[in-house]
């Protein structure tokens, strides 16, 4: 599996908060089948800069090849959208996922509709392809599933979290991401992991749970294919009237 979110490098936001904890959340990711993650630390309201980003992600690459944990560290930002971190944006200075036109960008949970779009429209004009992290989890999509539903014609990929499948934030968060699978408009699941006790990057009994519901080809999109071609820079598989 590939897991294109996951708060794993120590120090820079509220992810792993030291080299140990980062180290065993990938070996969690890895006993689990995920190989391959993004090390998408939030960005927008933290201090550090690209140098500090890809020497943070450089030093647990280091500690994972020294450890023999086989996963794979790929680097990438969640960029959260607000009036202050627009003009950032198009200076160039967040990191898309891997060197790729993608970015992962998150929103203000009270966000207004007009902002959520007039900014993503902003993106996509500077030649960026959006991946919404988590469109289940905000106030203003919970308030107006069809939102999402644009949101996904207009182009974007739609990120489910791990957690909100199982109900870990609630249930309007599940009902809202299981029925953004069964109808087709969820691109990607990913474990937005924080640590190694809650949130974490262990993903292999999600797939066992999903199995229940969706087919295994799907299942395959949302977790290895979609994210796999995402890293390469690549369309995604786009889906519709999924649920077995």
């Amino acid at each position: 599996m590939v897991d294109i979110h996951a708060h794993i490098l120590p120090g820079l936001d509220d992810g792993a908060g030291n080299l140990k904890e980062a180290a065993d959340m990938a070996a969690m990711a890895g006993f689990t089948g995920t190989h391959h993650m993004v090390a998408a630390s939030h960005c927008s309201y933290h201090t550090y800069d690209i140098r500090g980003y890809i020497k943070a992600l450089n030093r647990l690459r280091k500690v994972l090849y020294e450890k023999k944990i086989p996963v794979t560290l790929y680097p990438g930002m969640e960029i959260l959208l607000d009036e202050n971190t627009q003009l950032m944006v198009e200076s160039g200075r967040f990191l898309p996922v891997n060197g790729t036109d993608y970015l992962l960008v998150e929103f203000p949970f009270n966000e207004s509709t007009g902002n959520v779009c007039s900014r993503i429209s902003m993106l996509q004009k500077l030649n960026y392809r959006i991946i919404l992290a988590h469109p289940e989890r905000y106030y203003f999509m919970q308030r107006d599933p069809g939102l999402a539903y644009f949101l996904e014609r207009k182009g974007c990929v739609l990120q489910i979290n791990k957690e909100s499948l199982s109900g870990g934030f609630g249930v309007r968060c599940r009902e809202l991401a299981h029925g953004f699978l069964r109808n087709g408009i969820a691109g990607v699941i990913a474990s937005d992991a924080h640590g190694t006790e809650v949130r974490t990057p262990a993903m292999g009994k999600l797939a066992e749970v999903l199995m229940k519901s969706y087919r295994r080809r799907d299942i395959h999109i949302w977790l290895s294919e979609n994210p796999s071609r995402i890293l390469k820079g690549y369309e995604t598989i786009r889906l519709r009237g999924i649920e077995r």
